[in-house]
């Protein structure tokens, strides 16, 4: 069994992930292994985006202590800014299906002892992007904070096997910000192809704001993720119980 299962949709979330463990070692297609503290194994998937690859890739992982989803996600509430960390309570989808709980409580009481601002509530699980202000403000009628598109088919894998779900999202986007559909992201593998981004922008001027506020964004968004993952992980539960109750000590 593996301690904790990490999983991450997009490339740059899956390094901030890594940089918080030891000894990681590819483990197969978009997989690595590692250790942090104690020993304790880390398996490191990226999922690519949508729910169908997320639980796809959940049902192929082994037994574990805990399922941790991790990455970016888009604001639907004013007051969140980019880079502030939002730990789910429980998962929602539009689908307006019955909410999947998740194992937050521990994380959130100990994320302030390591300096991070962290929010709870629930966490929206999207087929699709919210790319308007509209789309955002809609969303956020049933009082979800963020927006993203992996965490309903992780957590409802989770549940299926009985394994503590943990959803950390930390903000790209903000509420009222426009979310351009930039080529060059591979939907299927979550990797970024610079040049392919760089030339579909060159030749749409409207889009040089957007995606220079968004790259900005971006990497705000990195460098909180990637220390408060370094801080998950130092302190990541070894077995069930232990992750239902806590994942920072």
């Amino acid at each position: 069994m593996v301690d904790v299962v990490v999983f991450a949709a997009l490339a740059w979330e899956r390094r901030c992930v890594l940089a918080g463990i030891g000894s990681v070692a590819p483990a197969g297609p978009q997989k690595w292994t590692g250790t942090v503290s104690g020993g304790r194994s880390v398996l490191v998937v990226q999922t690519g985006i949508g729910v169908e690859r997320a639980r796809t890739a959940a049902g192929s992982v082994p037994e574990a202590g805990a399922f941790v989803s991790a990455g970016c996600a888009g604001a639907l509430v004013p007051w969140l800014r980019a880079g502030d960390i939002v730990v789910a309570d429980r998962i929602v989808t539009v689908s307006g299906a019955a909410p999947i709980p998740a194992a937050g409580d521990g994380v959130v009481a100990r994320a302030a002892v390591h300096g991070f601002r962290v929010h709870v509530g629930p966490v929206l699980s999207s087929p699709s992007v919210l790319a308007t202000a509209e789309a955002k403000e809609a969303a956020a009628a049933d009082g979800a904070l963020v927006v993203e598109m992996e965490s309903a088919g992780l957590a409802a894998e989770a549940r299926a096997r009985g394994i503590p779900f943990v959803g950390v999202r930390v903000v790209l986007d903000r509420a009222d910000d426009a979310v351009p559909a930039l080529a060059g992201l591979d939907p299927a593998t979550g990797d970024v192809h610079v040049g392919r981004v760089l030339a579909a922008i060159a030749v749409r001027p409207p889009l040089w704001l957007l995606a220079a506020r968004l790259a900005r964004q971006t990497r705000i968004a990195e460098r909180s993720l990637r220390g408060f993952m370094r801080a998950f992980l130092a302190t990541a539960p070894a077995a069930p119980a232990a992750a239902a109750s806590a994942a920072i000590g």
